[in-house]
């Protein structure tokens, strides 16, 4: 099952290679944040995967091969993981198996992982993580099964701020369950929260210190307030309903495509539902009826299929839990089947989608941008040291990755403490072509004396690249844009 995910991650990063070099929004933005190790970045999410990023940025260097290696050895994660809960809640290595692949049927996993999202891949390995580890104590409790759920909740918590959705849920549906109500009484429990108070008291102590509001964070980018209340938590409601079934798709299609006895009414002889089987299911369910509150309350309306993961990214190990039980053994070979067509077609339609070929050349391709050529550009002008300010993350976090050197900031940065600055080296802002207003409200009368950098696009049949125009203005070092 590693190979698998190994060679997988290999083949998708080979070609995302060979396409661009260039940084999604994403990973540009980890880019901006990760220029210095820190106990802590942004008060919206908890640092673990820049800590990840950094250890791997003092080896490969800030470029597009650290953050592929950082997502790819966390979607392979995901995929051990998931082999792992299921196991935990079937008992079948084949089943186990089974579920692993077909994560390639789902949206996240299928396509949007491989350009999109950061923490987010933790979130899911942590949710999968915790939901073995909490089988684990309920079915064998001691001191080692304890210990490994504290440890999975500390991952969580340290990878998303929206983990403690699956947590809750998880907590209630044990309290629903009469033989897992017992033993969560369990004074060796202690011992899972000693380990997270422990392991996450870093970043705790540093949110204190810099005086940060998670609560304010996330609740200012979750609701929308151009609206009443009432309406609000309408829209929201609906939005989580939506959501909750649009990522879902086309993972549980196909699944129940593959094993329809598992998605109709047991025959009277089924054997009973297993406790993860029931567990998993009653956790999705508590989660996503917190999350309802939760938007009654707020009147959040930022809803949509992209925060489901905390919710109901644990739905494989309900699902096989019930298939293992009702469906053929024979049928889990179709699974393998399957997910080796769908690797080998999603890595076609990737390439016909990043190309430059007859049936995308007119797509608006933000991954083509030439952002290497333009850092060699200003690095001819003596600016590969130094502080470079932008407009947007965007630009910041792709000029580090053609300038390792350089210091960046942008304006839209969600840092906390700035990166320090040395005093004896040049500051430049940079804004591309249509963000003047934004730039003139940042340097003022220094953006009339920008110099106009151009860069052609560079015709070279699939493998083309856009071009682009940006602005360069010189500023004092001293100046407030460049701190």
């Amino acid at each position: 099952m590693l190979l698998f995910w190994i060679v997988y991650g290999i083949a998708n990063a080979t070609l995302r290679l060979a396409v661009s070099r260039t940084l999604t929004i994403d990973d540009a933005r980890a880019n901006e944040l990760t220029q210095q190790f820190a106990l802590g970045y942004q008060v919206r999410q908890p640092p673990l995967y820049e800590w990840i990023l950094w250890s791997v940025q003092q080896v490969l260097g800030p470029g597009v091969e650290s953050h592929l290696l950082v997502r790819y050895s966390l979607i392979a994660l995901i995929g051990i993981a998931t082999y792992g809960a299921v196991r935990a809640a079937t008992r079948s290595e084949r089943w186990a198996a089974a579920a692993s692949l077909s994560l390639l049927f789902s949206y996240p996993v299928g396509w949007t992982f491989h350009e999109w999202a950061t923490q987010t891949l933790l979130l899911c390995a942590a949710c999968m993580f915790t939901v073995q580890a909490a089988v684990r104590f309920f079915e064998r409790p001691g001191l080692r099964s304890a210990a490994l759920l504290g440890l999975a909740l500390a991952l969580g918590l340290y990878a998303k701020f929206s983990f403690p959705l699956v947590v809750a849920g998880l907590l209630l549906a044990a309290l629903s369950i009469p033989e897992t109500r017992r033993k969560l009484a369990d004074v060796r429990l202690l011992i899972s929260l000693a380990i997270l108070a422990i392991l996450f008291s870093p970043y705790a102590l540093w949110v204190w210190q810099v005086q940060g509001d998670v609560v304010a964070d996330l609740s200012g980018h979750l609701v929308n307030q151009q609206r009443s209340h009432f309406a609000r938590a309408g829209y929201g409601l609906w939005r989580l309903l939506t959501s909750s079934v649009t990522f879902l798709l086309p993972w549980i299609a196909i699944v129940a495509l593959l094993a329809p006895e598992a998605f109709v009414n047991p025959k009277a002889d089924a054997a009973a539902p297993s406790l993860a089987e029931r567990l998993a299911f009653r956790a999705m369910i508590f989660a996503l009826a917190i999350a309802a509150v939760g938007i009654v309350f707020t009147g959040a309306t930022n809803i949509a299929a992209r925060y489901m993961h905390p919710m109901l990214f644990i739905a494989p190990v309900y699902v096989f839990a019930r298939i293992a039980r009702l469906a053929p053994v024979a049928a889990a070979r179709n699974y393998a089947g399957l997910a080796m067509m769908f690797a080998v077609a999603i890595l076609v339609i990737r390439f016909v989608g990043v190309t430059d070929n007859a049936l995308t050349r007119s797509a608006e391709r933000a991954l083509l941008m030439p952002y290497e050529r333009l850092g060699a550009a200003i690095a001819e002008r003596g600016l590969d040291r130094g502080t470079i300010a932008s407009v947007n993350v965007r630009e910041a976090g792709n000029l580090r990755a053609a300038m390792p050197e350089l210091r960046v900031t942008a304006r839209d940065s969600l840092r906390v403490q700035r990166v320090p600055q040395g005093t004896d080296l040049p500051c430049s802002f940079i804004w591309m072509e249509g963000q003047e207003r934004a730039a003139r409200g940042v340097i003022g009368a220094a953006a009339d004396k920008a110099e106009k950098i151009e860069i052609a696009a560079k015709p070279g049949g699939l493998f083309a690249s856009r071009g682009g125009v940006w602005f360069l203005a010189r500023l004092d070092p001293q100046s407030p844009a460049c701190r």
